[in-house]
């Protein structure tokens, strides 16, 4: 154990109950996977540490940090995620919205907002996706119009993450229809519960709603609350996705498992010691994979702590890797159950977990960035292949909305 983690694990141990903290002590992932699943508790473990700035290690103390240094921070992170404190709709805020306004925002901004932030009393969500504008994120449509000292919002963004439990919400929005489309975004903080927001939840396939619908219908905000300065928008957001990106492959906290909680460890346990030669090959191929990919985080881990990168230029390796190896794990531990874990019965709640987290990995390619995008960020990026061509790239937005600056024959691509 690191003696920066010491006092964490002491907070931990006396504020989670006893069955959580045996869980973890004998890791047994059955067990602390039942004692996690207390979200009542799970909050008030989260709120505990964020206290006294677990939740956002490296921040200055005056923003509610610890001023930990890089390395340190990741020490702190497996530990929590070790633990299993720390839910999403913390992580949002503390993970890569946080740490955009500490970068971005003014000191009036940090002030106001990031210390609610490192407290867990304001959770936050990205107002970023629209309807057409997923992995081509610069073609947002939702507009910001300047009106004295306010700027008046309307549009619509989907896919929002904890919008339900949302105080605010990061926008990026078009303010300039004049220039290239990657220069006429600006960003602004916005109330969730303002005047003209509208929040509509979306089912997924598992039967939850972790995503949102977000109108919004004429929205006020104060010029006080625009991030970054106008037009510095596309900044801003490449920079929260590489907060998202990093923290999604597990490169920021280097642990092992998969990302929904259904790690290959477990796999390994019940099936391994009555596998045939066929199941027996894809398990240790799977672990094989799941502890390399351990490996590379924790080697980018290490290498950020430094201030450096595996292949430079925020190329996402880490994020594609654990995406695409915890919708194999998931797949894998479907065929293995068989019958029971295609329909489990009510009672078996280990096969209905299975079931879930199958269903619910499936996004995990596409969330944060599809792997086709984020591949092709690679090969540009991280290994200087040339561009896709994108016509959108060369005229002024409006003029490509309306078509005029379209070439014919010409293929759209997502840039980067």
């Amino acid at each position: 154990m690191s003696d920066v983690t010491q006092p964490l694990v002491e907070l931990l141990s006396s504020a989670l109950p006893v069955e959580w903290v045996r869980a973890v002590r004998t890791q047994d992932d059955e067990a602390l996977a039942d004692a996690s699943a207390d979200q009542q508790t799970a909050r008030a473990a989260a709120a505990a540490a964020a206290v006294e700035g677990w939740l956002t290690p490296e921040w200055p103390r005056r923003y509610g940090g610890r001023e930990l240094d890089a390395d340190s921070a990741v020490h702190v992170r497996r530990t929590l995620a070790r633990w299993r404190v720390g839910l999403v709709e913390s992580a949002i805020g503390a993970g890569w919205l946080g740490p955009a306004i500490l970068q971005f925002g003014n000191d009036d901004q940090r002030d106001r907002l990031l210390p609610r932030i490192a407290r867990n009393e304001d959770l936050w969500c990205q107002l970023f996706s629209e309807t057409e504008a997923g992995s081509d994120l610069a073609s947002v449509r939702t507009t910001a119009r300047r009106d004295g000292d306010s700027w008046v919002i309307d549009g619509g963004k989907i896919w929002t993450s904890r919008a339900d439990l949302a105080s605010w919400g990061l926008a990026v929005t078009r303010t300039d229809g004049s220039v290239r489309k990657h220069a006429g975004l600006t960003c602004f903080c916005i109330p969730m519960g303002a005047e003209g927001v509208e929040i509509r939840p979306i089912r997924q396939m598992t039967g939850d709603a972790e995503f949102f619908e977000v109108r919004l219908d004429g929205v006020r905000v104060p010029d006080s609350d625009r991030i970054g300065s106008e037009g510095q928008g596309w900044e801003i957001v490449r920079a929260v996705l590489a907060f998202e990106r990093r923290a999604g492959s597990g490169a920021g906290a280097a642990t092992p498992g998969s990302v929904v909680g259904r790690g290959v460890e477990q796999l390994l346990d019940r099936h391994l010691p009555t596998a045939g030669p066929w199941a027996r090959t894809r398990l240790i191929d799977t672990w094989v994979e799941a502890t390399l990919i351990g490996l590379n985080n924790e080697r980018n881990a290490a290498l950020a702590a430094a201030g450096r990168e595996l292949l430079g230029r925020g190329s996402p390796v880490n994020k594609v890797l654990q995406a695409e190896h915890t919708k194999r794990l998931q797949a894998l531990r479907m065929e293995l159950g068989g019958l029971a874990a295609v329909a489990p019965g009510l009672e078996d709640e280990v096969a209905v977990r299975d079931q879930w987290a199958y269903l619910r990995a499936q996004p995990k390619t596409v969330a944060g960035g599809t792997s086709e995008v984020l591949r092709d960020q690679i090969a540009e990026r991280g290994l200087g292949m040339p561009r896709s061509v994108d016509p959108s790239r060369r005229v002024a937005w409006d003029e490509f909305v309306s078509g005029a600056g379209r070439t014919e024959g010409a293929t759209d691509v997502a840039p980067q």
